[in-house]
């Protein structure tokens, strides 16, 4: 079956957003000096803190990513979107929340990516495969995230403090957190909680729902089954217990729930509808440590993050599992992991770092309905070691690494005779993987930097939800898996060469790169094995330019995925997109204290086959307005306006499934919101 657009339409630059292009302004949001420091591993500056997100009208991931060219999010509403970094899709990216991360899924690629801005202090990206220090899988790269502490939220002066914030949304939203904080000597505390509710929002100019397959009513521009709720909470304790020595522990909860269609990345309206929740909660306990012995820096943690998922226990032709007795036993899948960190760093002669360190994380997924029961699901445990140097050969930084990473897997098999004599339900692998990077400080103001990475990552368990989605019998649930006996573990390399220079208030920085990953898994049959090689080629360019209140920034990157295996058309896995653009202009006043800007997200087309499709995906570009004003002259209250798709235009991300069915991003939306610190 062909899908394939009638004619090919490019992204076209407004006049203003051509002048700025011309006149080399441009990026990305740079983290505020007054932020404190995160690892981000390319250099690159966070593209979200604390601060931003107070002064805009933030709910979600695509949001807080929206001034970033080289990260895109799907369309649709919160856990309808998929995340994808350099043309890689959330099954080989991960989200990492104060040190604590879980690959494993309960629905496919929903729940994974979830996170309350209200609850972000600050967030980081790396691209690509990381460096020895990176973390378990780092092959395709990592949202990184710290989440606020009562210190971030307090004034000066201030012991004792609360917050209250509340948003409006045009189409179709709104939503409001509290946060009460506090600090002592020796403790700091910070209980927070945030609500959202988003209807079944409208589309661009020109969307009609009646072109959607199982719409019985009348077409309309309102996106079926996009509407979600969520209600999250976070819990926070710390105990100082000696000078730069802190232990912590948290508690993060987030739930997502309301009628929608089983597949939230879907639009049918009558077809596999109905209540859903699912609740995500993770408990970290860190210690944060400073000049132990010979150890400069520890940073240690241990968490527990369960997510359960409650929805109706779909069967064949669409229909739902019945009882003998008329009930209708939910199904409820879930995953637990558990994992541990400790990462060090000493000090060596001539002001070199040694940086060193475990990290462990073990996975399991389970589920249950009427007809199979309860079923105990896959598993796997995880280990990796790393050393790292870290060189100050003035005016060079050499940073040196190795890692082992280790899984085994645990799979179920199914009643196939065939396969169980040719096929195995237990793997165990392990591979050595170098890094090699280097920053070279031309002069102050202008470097290079080059780095030469590898990273692997293991096979995902299948969703928890599919041990129970058997369609036509229980036998023939499709996380019933065995693993091929030659299966490899997957294997990415990465070659970057890139610069940064700056000059009064003009920055520039780049980088071309070359990722290469082996063994790409795949599933068929029901069998965990390796498809083949995928390169990806690409390159990026952002510029920034500060005069007084004015800010002009301007964004570009472009990845290119080939393989010698037929692509996917699902964006689970590899993602490709047309080039993308994002440029922003704004001005700060000083009486009365208000930013007014403009921000624009462009996208070129992209054509490319996959499978036996030729899939289109159109050029759009989409233009915002916003503004922040702070009446009492600080930040203890903030009051935002914003005008986002200001032309109403009807676009569909790249970073998402292709197809009529899909949900295309949200049409015009005024927003306001308030927010107010004492």
């Amino acid at each position: 079956m062909k899908n394939k657009a009638h004619h090919t339409h490019f992204f076209r630059l407004s006049l203003l957003s051509l002048s700025i292009l011309l006149w080399g302004n441009a990026a990305y949001a740079e983290t505020e000096q007054n932020l404190p420091e995160i690892t981000v591993k390319d250099r690159r500056a966070a593209s979200g803190n604390y601060k931003a997100v107070a002064e805009r009208n933030v709910t979600d991931m695509r949001e807080i990513l929206a001034d970033r060219a080289d990260i895109n999010a799907g369309g649709g509403s919160l856990s309808a979107q998929y995340l994808s970094i350099r043309a890689a899709g959330q099954n080989k990216i991960d989200l990492v929340v104060d040190n604590t991360t879980s690959a494993a899924e309960i629905w496919y690629h929903q729940g994974r990516f979830q996170l309350d801005p209200a609850m972000i202090k600050v967030v980081g990206v790396d691209k690509g495969a990381g460096s020895a220090s990176a973390g378990i899988g780092a092959n395709n790269g990592v949202v990184r995230a710290q989440t606020v502490d009562a210190a971030d939220l307090l004034q000066d002066g201030q012991n004792l403090g609360a917050r209250v914030a509340t948003t409006y949304n045009s189409n179709k939203g709104w939503g409001g957190n509290l946060s009460l904080y506090g600090k002592t000597d020796q403790f700091d505390g910070l209980l927070m909680g945030s609500w959202l509710n988003n209807k079944d929002y409208e589309a661009g100019k020109g969307y009609n729902s009646i072109m959607i397959p199982h719409i019985s009513e009348e077409g309309t521009n309102t996106v079926k089954n996009s509407a979600r709720k969520q209600s999250n909470y976070l819990l926070k304790l710390g105990y100082s217990f000696a000078p730069n020595h802190r232990v912590g522990l948290s508690y993060r909860d987030e739930k997502h729930h309301g009628i929608a269609n089983d597949r939230a990345e879907m639009v049918f309206d009558l077809w596999r509808r109905g209540p859903i929740e699912t609740r995500t909660r993770t408990v970290n306990l860190d210690y944060k440590g400073q000049d132990i012995g010979f150890i400069r820096d520890i940073d240690a943690n241990l968490f527990h993050i369960k997510a359960e998922d409650e929805r109706l226990p779909w069967i064949a032709n669409d229909k739902y599992y019945v009882n003998q007795d008329g009930s209708v036993t939910m199904r409820r899948g879930g995953t637990k992991t558990t994992g541990a960190n400790l990462n060090l760093t000493s000090e060596l002669p001539h002001g070199h770092l040694f940086k060193y360190g475990i990290n462990v994380r073990n996975e399991k997924t389970h589920s249950s309905d009427g007809r199979s029961g309860y079923v105990s699901g896959e598993s796997k445990k995880e280990y990796g070691l790393y050393a790292e140097g870290i060189w100050h050969l003035d005016p060079v930084t050499l940073t040196t690494g190795l890692r082992y990473d280790h899984f085994s897997l645990d799979t179920l098999g199914n009643n196939s005779a065939a396969m169980q004599k040719t096929h195995s339900r237990h793997i165990s692998k392990g591979v050595l993987n170098p890094s090699l990077g280097l920053i070279w400080d031309v002069t102050p103001a202008f470097s290079l930097n080059a780095k030469w990475n590898y990273a692997s990552r293991s096979p995902q368990l299948a969703s928890a939800n599919t041990l129970t989605d058997s369609r036509n019998s229980a036998d023939k649930a499709r996380a019933l898996r065995f693993i091929d006996p030659d299966l490899k573990m997957e294997r990415s390399r990465l070659a970057e060469i890139g610069f940064t220079w700056q000059h009064e208030g003009l920055s520039l920085d780049g980088a071309v790169f070359h990722q290469e990953t082996k063994n790409f898994y795949k599933v068929e049959n029901r069998v965990v094995g390796n498809a083949g090689k995928v390169k990806t080629k690409g390159y990026e360019l952002n510029a920034a330019y500060r005069l007084k209140g004015l800010t002009a920034r301007l964004g570009m990157a472009y990845a290119d995925p080939k393989a010698d295996f037929p692509l996917p058309s699902s964006p689970y896995d590899i993602v490709p997109q047309g080039r993308r653009w994002v440029a922003s202009l704004s001005y700060r006043f000083d009486r009365p204290n208000l930013e007014l800007g403009w921000r624009g997200r462009f996208a070129q087309s992209k054509t490319f086959t996959a499978g036996e499709n030729t899939i289109h995906k159109q050029g759009y570009g989409v233009h915002d307005l916003y503004a922040n004003w702070k009446p009492l002259g600080n930040d203890s209250l903030n009051v935002n306006f914003a005008v986002d798709n200001v032309g109403n235009k009807l676009y569909y991300s790249h970073s998402q499934r292709s197809g009529s069915v899909v949900p295309p991003n949200p049409g015009r939306a005024y927003r306001v919101g308030v927010n107010y610190s004492f």
